[in-house]
């Protein structure tokens, strides 16, 4: 990849920020105060067309208020067109108080595999209040760090999930063989690296939620040398910039997709794509072997 020192594209950032200012307005201010969001948004990564996660903490989780002002907030209609996951504060599951949040992590943590450990830990790494100025904006993912520290055998687990898709694009070569090979974005480049941060801000503590920032707080040389943490932002942020053109090129026929050929990208484009995919799928080998070999350090 090319040297670090290109800056992140904030336009993720403020779409995320714009997002949960317009749901903090339709949910009202008793419930916007004890309404997280996570997943894309929470990281401050979002895109037309992103899934709206989002948890609660509660003093009282029979309460249904929080539960009923999410269920009946539609942002689906543009320009948003964020779809409500079933990963939602409408859900009675993922409305808990404070020590609820915290005895259900130390649970996924302990027992990753009963009851998606793993997919829940990764909802609270990524969790970010609804509304600014929270008395504490790093609670979830605090939790999480801490039931990860309770638990450090589920850091296996963790990275398990981080490998198991390769970063891949389809190459030049591929063309002779389909009429326009068609690249998912998310699932075949972004969604790897993103969790590879997210192992990496669990391993070492770091509460931070959007992945540029993990992948620099998180970087432990004794793992990858210091340019390969680098390239592995770089990596991202070249991901996370196309997303964006991508889906602008829509226009207004709707959010645009993570799904298309590559024919609709410029040359330059392709080749910092595969570079990106080339980039990521090197770490996760490296990874990959170190885990094999038991050579995974803790941190410290």
């Amino acid at each position: 990849m090319a040297p670090f020192g290109d800056p992140p594209d904030e336009r993720a950032r403020a779409w995320s920020d714009g997002l949960r200012r317009e749901l903090a307005t339709r949910v009202g201010t008793a419930v916007a105060d004890a309404v997280w969001v996570t997943g894309s948004v929470g990281r401050g990564e979002a895109v037309p067309g992103s899934d709206l996660e989002s948890l609660a903490v509660v003093d009282d989780p029979g309460d249904r208020t929080v539960r009923r002002a999410v269920a009946s907030t539609d942002l689906s209609p543009a320009p948003w067109f964020a779809e409500t996951s079933t990963a939602s504060a409408a859900d009675p599951r993922l409305v808990r108080t404070r020590a609820g949040w915290s005895t259900a992590a130390d649970d996924w943590a302990g027992a990753p595999a009963r009851d998606l450990g793993v997919v829940h830990l990764g909802l609270l790494a990524d969790a970010r209040p609804l509304v600014d100025g929270h008395d504490q904006p790093d609670l979830l993912p605090c939790l999480a760090v801490q039931s990860v520290r309770a638990h450090p055998a589920v850091l296996a687990d963790v990275l398990a999930d981080a490998l198991s898709t390769r970063a891949s694009v389809p190459s030049r070569f591929a063309r002779n063989l389909r009429s326009d090979p068609v690249v998912d974005l998310k699932a075949s480049v972004l969604t790897p690296v993103v969790k590879l941060a997210r192992w990496a801000a669990l391993r070492a503590g770091v509460t931070a939620t959007a992945t540029d920032a993990r992948l620099e707080l998180a970087a432990d040389p004794r793992i990858l040398p210091a340019d390969r943490w680098d390239s592995l932002r770089v990596a991202a942020r070249v991901t996370a910039r196309l997303r964006w053109d991508v889906r602008l090129r829509a226009g207004s026929e709707g959010p645009g997709t993570d799904l298309f050929p590559l024919s609709t990208l410029t040359t330059a484009e392709r080749a910092g794509l595969r570079s990106a995919a080339r980039e990521i799928a090197g770490a996760q080998r490296t990874l990959d072997y170190l885990r094999s070999a038991g050579e995974l350090r803790e941190p410290g």
